[in-house]
């Protein structure tokens, strides 16, 4: 049996094929069962699933109600990684195994999101996807769970590790602007985001509070 997902001559063609015609692994019992779903109403309008990827986050986002900081996130994330790889596919057509790809892609192709960034992402292109289980768009969620796997940070090579002496010559030589972030990262362990993004409120007795940071891939 063939059939053609939703989305007219773009949506993949399928084939489901049986053993035999009768017993309940067989092409009858099969048709049965989508007449049975037909009748409880449990099938799906192809029209309805026909939406591209793309309208429907784009809705989807219209209608959240939270942060702008994490407005902007995930705006970014929708138009800089997931249009440009699953944008224009209907959401009736998208499988599981796209989303896996797309997850590992972003992960370790030329974007190098970190994992838990990629991670936190995919939370919320589950919830896309969700919404349109729930509007009964798609009969079930093909990014739900989907997560890449950390990365093993490699061992430190303590004579990579610049000595007191070496860190000085270092912030001599930088600029005076970036000067105090040199013995920031050296002194405290912050990361150079952290180092950046220091100001006197992050001061404490005693201690450094991390406040905020500066990232390139703001909004990605």
């Amino acid at each position: 049996m063939r059939s053609r997902e939703a989305g007219g001559r773009r949506g993949r063609q399928r084939e489901k094929s049986f053993p035999r015609r009768s017993g309940l692994d067989g092409a009858d019992a099969f048709a049965a069962g989508v007449e049975n779903d037909k009748k409880a109403r449990i099938g799906f309008d192809p029209a309805r699933g026909a939406l591209p990827l793309s309208v429907w986050a784009q809705g989807w986002l219209e209608r959240r109600v939270i942060g702008e900081a994490t407005r902007r996130n995930y705006e970014g994330f929708v138009r800089n990684h997931l249009v440009p790889h699953l944008g224009n596919r209907p959401l009736a057509g998208l499988a599981r195994r796209d989303f896996e790809k797309f997850a590992k892609d972003i992960h370790g192709s030329g974007a190098g999101l970190a994992a838990a960034t990629v991670n936190d992402r995919m939370v919320m292109v589950a919830a896309v996807l969700e919404a349109a289980v729930v509007d009964k768009r798609i009969p079930d969620n093909p990014a739900r769970g989907i997560r890449v796997t950390r990365r093993d940070a490699p061992a430190v090579d303590e004579d990579e590790i610049p000595t007191p002496a070496e860190v000085d010559l270092i912030a001599a030589h930088i600029a005076p602007q970036y000067r105090l972030t040199v013995y920031l990262q050296s002194g405290t362990g912050q990361r150079p985001g952290e180092a950046l993004a220091f100001s006197s409120e992050c001061r404490c007795p005693g201690s450094v509070r991390i406040r905020w940071q500066v990232s390139s891939k703001a909004n990605r």
